[in-house]
């Protein structure tokens, strides 16, 4: 790895120093030290200019209305300057040359009559001027060309421009993402030019498939992301400022912990296996997560959802892809840019908990009511005696905090016309808002691209970063310590014990009686984890591409994805009689993850007859994994101050130290193609094939072929629309239809898998004998799960789209799905070898509505984006449903079955509370032990028992319905944008408050409890009597512990202003925008957790199933902040 990293920081040192060398001033050559080969003694002035510009670098410039091309020219065959040349064109067409640079000016000699007139022309000035956008700001690389001639120019880093040209001609004023400009020049010499967005030409050229392509030729279902949108938000991470702004793409956090990851599902939930997309940077792919990425480096960013769009990127694409494309140099002047920003944040609303009064008075009503009718003194509850003076802490409160953000970037950007460079530094530091959690990232990106021929360029694109941060626990239950959630035991721990004891000391449930409850003391639990992790990773590729002419190019580029993962935990032992983490463990390990990819790529496109357009794509890809851990552990160390937390320091006792170690490898090889077809850019067809070979499939299933179709309508193009509809400047049909694979299983899923360290007794059942087993189950004939997705679109645009409309219908099925099927007991306990035993179906529709309207002093944008998604299982290996998502007392809260959602809640459903005696009589038998105040369960098939039969599905963690909504307006100097996002329909089951609510342990009770428990004859029909004791059932998994996870979030807000360019002039400042901007400020919900938008799907029982099949499931998870944040964007 270390060699790894010198080669890529040598190469960064290049890419930075060579640009800078590359901008030295360029050398005019004479023209009679410039020697050309002329091959023809007779031929036309057109075919002069070609062999002049195909052997120099000099390009000639005309107006076409004066020069005649096709004028004969006779000169001498073989070498000769160019000055010759030159010479004896001008004698015999009468032309006159001037060169500027690398530019030769032609000019027609006038005739005496006219002589004067043109004189005046010559003499006349060239045209000066400044281009700017609608709000008045420079604009760099502006082509500014002559209508009717080969005259263009550039503006430069402050949008002046200089052009010499006739005085009655017409300048054309271009630039990607604004409307096309035409200014006659009326003999002025200067010009202020000012150009407006639009919308159509901003997202004219996307990269899809490997190659770049205007958005107009596409006919599969994908979506642009706003990246000027996304590059104002503060910068935690670029996936998660994609949530509610792509239509069918749903994200959530893992958990609210500095540094944690997002989970990404593009159209739904299709398999219980990875549902993760394919993420695509600068053309290297990678399923390992986009941390390490600035906002502030995103050019553009596309989301490729149906089967047509994805297919050409093979196996891993069956859940939708992602490309990213970071920025990259410009010609021009150097630019460089600081962007950087500070704030804190904070909690958002927590649970109301009861305090030390209120929580005395509901454990002395639970143990009046436990004790009612108990005659034995032993099982009688004791009360907590009144008068005792108790301590009255919010453990929420304790640790919680405000957390400091801070994110600082520089950039240099710019380049020649043979040389563009781009190199950036980032720095991003978050302190969690639970005490002790907090993440630091350092990155370096560096683009190169060096034009060395006219035919050959060479790019290479680096990302370096380092990350640490320590994790406390965020997510479980993990009663052993620092694997538990500290939110969770902040929860649990009741109001009556302090933070300290009298002598200072973290307080510890020893010193307190046992109505006090029990778990850990959270504060302590956060202060004293040491659990960090350090990731080195180095992202990017070289490239070289070759252009045989102009329609016919080569490419071969070479990528890589280097992760080294160091982790270190130090499990603390503490507490009274030092009882917490007894012993004390050390744990320390290393997971080097190395994937290297090679694309070959050939590409063809031709138009014909002006009327046909090709374009055939054909390549290989090759990608290599190899991932290596190890892992060394030490225990009871008798010192355990952090400079003795290292492996060796332990105890020293037999068996106190241990060493893991494992390895795995797998690859891909993959053929692939494409070709599409535009007619008069009104009809569009589109068809990919690929054929993937996978390692993770035996012989006879290694590979498979994945195909898919597209084809589009540009009705808007139509002369009936044109002639009739004018207001419709965009109306497009599209529709695909394709079939994708997945082979995300474990490496060697098609072998079994023998494990050592199994220890057996042999005649005497005394003494163990060390063996060997069967570990994981292979299966031979697992072969390729496939995904086939058929959609249907519309695209629509009115006034010149200032209104846009997009819509897509679409049905997903997931055949084949892979499956762990468990053996029976009988045949031992190794893990379950995979199975091709299921289908998935996902159908639904998105839509997106923009309009837009930048005409005015008041500019405005509003999007909005909806989708709604039903997912169902069609089938199972024997119509066997799939218990997981485990909980307390070994009980499953989801089960996958046939005609439901994947991970849906098998639950009892409560229908009330028995008041009576009479109620509990006359209802299905329960239970001996019911009482009046205790759960009513309702009886699902009438058998008059309640029992697992009476379990019902009763909704699941995916999302009906996802949306999003934007406003951005602009105002002089003055800009403000706020966001809306949100879903409906999910549910969450709140494990916690089974802890807490089901009253079998005294742990601390919610406010909700205190105010509508059962106490009494109709007092209420929702939450039953408190009583610690297990004999009610209470604590069933049943609906009461099921929760709307709807929510409605107000994410964004932001006020910006930029300081007037009249000021910056004076300091040499190109921009500078200062802004405010608040996160998370406002909550819609009915869940009384601390956040619904948490992903909360850590399996954390670890049972067979985890991910989707186990999501929804609230253990008391770190919840995501509130963020107050000042910023500055700086540029010169």
């Amino acid at each position: 790895m270390s060699k790894l990293f010198i080669t890529f920081c040598g190469g960064i040192l290049f890419t930075f120093l060579l640009p800078f060398v590359a901008n030295g001033k360029e050398i005019k050559v004479p023209f009679k030290d410039i020697v050309i080969n002329v091959n023809f003694t007779t031929g036309k002035l057109s075919q002069v200019f070609e062999i002049v510009e195909k052997q120099t670098s000099l390009s000639f410039v005309y107006d076409e209305n004066e020069i005649d091309l096709s004028r004969q020219i006779k000169l001498k065959q073989g070498q000769q300057s160019l000055y010759s040349v030159l010479k004896s064109v001008s004698d015999q067409a009468k032309l006159r040359f001037t060169q500027k640079k690398n530019i030769i000016l032609v000019i027609s000699e006038p005739s005496p009559a006219a002589a004067q007139v043109k004189m005046d022309v010559q003499e006349k000035p060239p045209v000066s001027g400044i281009v700017t956008d609608s709000a008045g700001t420079p604009l760099q690389g502006v082509t500014v060309s002559l209508k009717g001639g080969k005259m263009a120019v550039q503006s430069d880093e402050s949008g002046k421009f200089t052009i010499d040209v006739p005085a009655n001609s017409v300048l054309i004023f271009t630039n990607v993402g604004y409307k096309t400009l035409e200014v006659p020049v009326n003999g002025l010499n200067s010009l202020t030019i000012r150009l407006t967005r639009s919308r159509e030409e901003l997202s004219e050229v996307v990269i899809v498939g490997y190659q770049a392509r205007k958005r107009t030729d596409l006919s599969g279902a994908m979506s642009e992301v706003n990246v000027a949108g996304i590059s104002k938000l503060p910068d935690l991470s670029v996936d998660q400022a994609l949530q509610g702004k792509v239509p069918g793409v749903r994200i959530t956090q893992n958990t609210g912990q500095p540094g944690d990851g997002v989970i990404v599902r593009i159209r739904g939930v299709g398999t219980i296996n990875d549902n993760n997309p394919l993420f695509i940077i600068d053309g290297v792919p990678t399923k390992d997560g986009i941390n390490f990425l600035s906002g502030n480096d995103i050019e553009s960013i596309v989301v490729l959802k149906d089967a047509s769009s994805a297919a050409i990127y093979g196996s891993r694409a069956a859940n939708g892809v992602v490309l990213i494309t970071t920025k990259s140099g410009k010609s021009g002047k150097a630019q460089i840019s600081y962007d950087g920003y500070g704030g804190f944040q904070t909690h958002g609303d927590l649970p109301k908990m009861t305090n030390t009064s209120e929580y005395v008075e509901l454990y002395n009503e639970a143990a009046d009511n436990d004790n009612a009718g108990v005659t034995n003194p032993a099982l009688i509850r004791p009360k907590i005696p009144s008068g005792l003076s108790l301590p009255n802490t919010n453990w929420m409160d304790a640790i919680f905090h405000n957390g400091r953000i801070e994110s600082h970037q520089v950039s240099v950007r710019g380049g020649s016309d043979k040389v563009l460079y781009y190199v950036s530094g980032n720095y991003f530091s978050q302190d969690g808002i639970i005490i002790n959690s907090w993440y630091n990232r350092y990155s370096l990106l560096s683009k190169l691209q060096i034009k060395l021929t006219d035919k050959l360029t060479l790019a290479n694109n680096i990302n370096v970063s380092y990350s640490k941060k320590n994790m406390i626990g965020s997510s479980g239950d993990g009663y052993g310590g620092n694997g538990g959630s500290v939110v969770r035991y902040a929860l649990f721990r009741t109001p009556a014990i302090p933070v300290f004891d009298s002598a200072g000391v973290y307080s510890d449930l020893p010193q307190y009686p046992a109505f006090f409850g029990d778990g850990y003391n959270p504060v302590a639990l956060a202060k004293f984890t040491d659990n960090k992790e350090t990731e080195y990773r180095i992202f990017g590729n070289v490239y070289a591409e070759y252009k045989f002419m102009n329609n016919l190019r080569f490419k071969s580029d070479l990528g890589i994805d280097a992760i080294v993962t160091e982790s270190k935990r130090f499990d603390k032992n503490y507490g009274t009689n030092l009882r917490i983490n007894n012993p004390s463990r050390l744990a320390v390990g290393t997971t080097n993850n190395m994937n290297l990819i090679w694309n070959n790529t050939i590409n063809y496109f031709k138009t014909f007859s002006g009327k046909h357009q090709l374009n055939i794509l054909a390549g290989t890809e090759a990608i290599a994994n190899k991932i290596h851990f190890h892992e060394g552990t030490d225990r009871d160390f008798p010192n355990q101050s952090p400079q003795f937390r290292y492996i060796g320091n332990g105890s020293g006792l037999i068996g106190s130290t241990g060493a893991t170690e494992s390895q795995s490898e797998s690859a891909l090889f993959s053929l692939f193609g494409n070709v599409s077809y535009n007619y008069k850019n009104l009809y569009l067809l589109s068809a990919n094939i690929r054929r993937d070979g996978s390692s993770r499939f035996g012989p006879e299933n290694q590979y498979g072929t994945f195909y898919s179709g597209s084809a589009g309508w540009n009705i808007h193009n139509t002369q009936f629309i044109k002639d009739h509809v004018p207001q419709i400047s965009k109306l497009k049909l599209r529709a695909s239809y394709g079939q994708l694979g997945n082979q995300e299983i474990p490496d060697y899923g098609f072998v079994s898998i023998i494990g050592n360290k199994y220890n057996y007794p042999l005649g005497d059942p005394q003494q163990s004998n060390p063996g060997s087993t069967v570990s994981t189950r292979g299966n031979p004939q697992v072969k390729w799960e496939s995904s086939t997705q058929a959609d249907a679109g519309l695209d629509l645009g009115l006034w010149q789209d200032k209104l846009s409309i997009t819509f897509d219908y679409y049905i997903k099925t997931t055949s084949d799905m892979l499956i762990p099927v468990p053996f029976p007991l009988i045949g031992g306990s190794a893990n379950p070898p995979y199975l091709n035993a299921g289908k998935v179906q996902n159908k639904g529709f998105e839509t997106e509505i923009n309009f837009s309207n930048g005409e005015h002093k008041l500019k405005y944008t509003l999007v909005g984006n909806f989708s709604a998604l039903a997912n169902k299982v069609l089938s199972l290996s024997n119509g066997q449903p799939i218990a997981s998502g485990r909980i307390d007392n070994n009980y499953n809260a989801t089960l996958t079955a046939v005609g439901h959602p994947i991970g849906s809640f098998y639950l009892y459903e409560q229908e009330g509370i028995f008041q009576s005696d009479a109620d509990v009589f006359a209802h299905a038998y329960q239970g001996k032990n019911i009482r009046p105040g205790d759960v009513k369960f309702k009886d699902q098939n009438g058998d008059g028992v309640i029992d697992e039969k009476d379990r019902v599905f009763l909704g699941s963690a995916i999302p009906k319905f996802t949306f999003g909504a934007t406003a951005n307006l602009e105002y002089q100097n003055f800009d403000f944008s706020i966001f809306f996002q949100g879903q409906y329909g999910n549910k969450i089951y709140s494990q916690v408050n089974m802890d807490i609510e089901g009253f079998y342990r005294p742990f601390n009770i919610t406010q909700r409890v205190f105010d509508q428990r059962w106490h009494g004859e109709g007092t209420s029909n929702t939450m039953p009597l408190v009583s610690f004791r297990d004999a009610s059932n209470n604590k069933y998994p049943s609906s009461r512990f099921l929760e709307d996870g709807s929510y409605v979030r107000l994410k964004n807000v932001q006020l910006g202003y930029s300081i007037p360019e009249n000021i910056l002039k004076r300091i040499h400042v190109k921009r500078l925008r200062v802004y405010v901007t608040g996160q998370n400020l406002w909550t819609l919900t009915k869940f009384t957790g601390l956040d619904p938008e948490m992903n909360v799907s850590d399996n954390v029982k670890k049972d067979t199933y985890g991910g989707d099949v186990a999501a929804g499931i609230d253990w008391g998870t770190y919840p995501s902040a509130r963020s107050y944040i000042v910023g500055i964007n700086l540029s010169f």
